[in-house]
């Protein structure tokens, strides 16, 4: 083991003191076990290969900050959680899935001591958001007086060509077309030519990178329920959005199925009332468990799962400025709930 991995080893191993959930959590039982799945998006916001045999240690800076305080945004979002997914509100006092959000950019004149990633904190955004914006790569480096464009969203801008319709943006940038037509308050189906719009959860394009991930886990349920941990990696343990908690790890750390039951729902693109790219489970016993903010699905509405079984990665996707579960089991109390 290096100085750098042993020096990350020993700030997360101080960090997850009064964790419930440990990244060494799982265990595979041999290669045979592993799949190669393919994603666009594989390293974590701070750089660095992912192995996903390993009980490496978590990046300091991503285990150390709450991403609970992004999802308790989402009690502002007012979305409804039915059975076949994300229900907008109706009635009187029901608002879009945008309402609260400034719809203008912001430029932003760099700070000394300033990081991509500090500033995703400070702005509620994603490390992506900011590097897609101002045509940086992850390892560019922001200097004191660089002035930056900040979204006010997790997605991407873009300038609107002649003949571009917002079905053709949705599909070139991973989003939806309603989502595009709502942010930016379009009127008909006509885009504004010249413009600049914004794509809520939209990615850049992004050559396929092959990942290796363990197609199965082996692990026992936490005492006294019927579920595993979804993911290695650190629990904040609050409850928050009524049913759900995080746990946080580096983007594109493998998200396994709590319990056995049937995907009724995987949505992998849009923002998703904040929920980014998401799916729901449901068991034999009418419970569901949902599974947000991920960077890419790989189950199939209808399809039947085992407990343990891979069916996403890790993300940052919807309201979400690091990479991180979030965590939900409705119908049952979560037993990943510690305080």
């Amino acid at each position: 083991m290096g100085i750098l991995a042993i020096f990350y080893w020993l700030n997360w191993a101080k960090i997850s003191e009064k964790s419930q959930l440990s990244a060494s959590l799982f265990s595979s039982s041999s290669q045979e076990t592993l799949i190669e799945e393919v994603t666009e998006q594989t390293e974590g916001i701070l750089g660095g290969a992912i192995d996903y045999l390993s009980t490496a240690a978590i990046p300091a800076a991503e285990a150390s900050f709450d991403f609970t305080s992004d999802d308790l945004s989402e009690e502002a979002d007012l979305a409804l959680l039915e059975g076949s997914g994300l229900v907008p509100p109706t009635g009187p006092g029901a608002s879009g899935p945008f309402s609260g959000f400034q719809r203008e950019i912001t430029i932003y004149k760099v700070q000394s001591g300033d990081t991509p990633f500090d500033l995703a904190i400070k702005f509620g955004v994603n490390t992506d958001t900011i590097l897609w914006a101002n045509n940086l790569r992850e390892s560019d480096l922001i200097r004191p007086g660089q002035q930056l464009i900040i979204l006010p969203i997790n997605g991407v801008r873009v300038k609107v060509g002649a003949k571009d319709t917002a079905e053709a943006l949705a599909k070139r940038y991973q989003g939806k077309a309603s989502e595009i037509i709502a942010f930016n308050d379009i009127a008909g189906e006509q885009l504004p030519a010249g413009q600049y719009i914004i794509i809520p959860n939209g990615e850049m394009p992004a050559a396929a990178k092959t990942v290796t991930a363990p197609k199965y886990v082996t692990t026992q349920p936490i005492s006294g329920s019927w579920l595993i941990a979804p993911a290695s990696g650190k629990n904040w343990g609050r409850l928050h959005n009524r049913y759900g908690v995080d746990i946080s790890n580096v983007c594109g750390t493998p998200i396994y199925a709590a319990a056995a039951g049937t995907v009724t729902l995987a949505d992998g693109v849009g923002w998703n009332y904040g929920y980014g790219k998401y799916i729901m489970i449901k068991h034999s016993n009418g419970v569901i468990t949902l599974y947000a903010h991920t960077s890419q699905i790989l189950v199939e509405v209808g399809q039947q799962v085992g407990q343990g079984q891979l069916i996403a990665l890790m993300g940052t996707t919807g309201r979400s400025t690091g990479c991180h579960v979030h965590f939900e089991v409705r119908g049952a109390k979560n037993p990943f709930v510690w305080r």
